[in-house]
């Protein structure tokens, strides 16, 4: 095998996952793979590509999910209203 390619092993160690988990995603035509033989074959390239794209996704999903739609800076908080001052307490007598 070449640098390019890798196993559904080294696939699910760049993952971060099982190789059960890589290759039921393959399966399911999710992750980009080839079924060569008994095994899988990955291209590195294409499951970088696959995240890179995912990730945005996702990051495009959860902005949408909180109202600030695909124009929304990412790390910008709504102002919160601040607190009221707590009351003022009774003077105690000291009889």
């Amino acid at each position: 095998m070449t640098t390019d390619t890798i196993t559904a092993e080294q696939c699910a160690e760049l993952l971060g996952c099982t190789e059960d988990t890589v290759e039921e995603l393959s399966r399911k035509g999710e992750l980009p793979g080839l079924k060569f033989g008994r095994g899988w074959v990955f291209v590195r390239a294409d499951l970088l590509a696959y995240l890179a794209e995912r990730g945005r996704q996702e990051a495009e999903q959860r902005r949408a999910d909180r109202g600030g739609g695909p124009q929304a800076a990412p790390n910008v908080r709504p102002i919160k209203p601040r607190r009221q001052p707590p009351p003022a307490l009774p003077k105690l007598s000291t009889a």
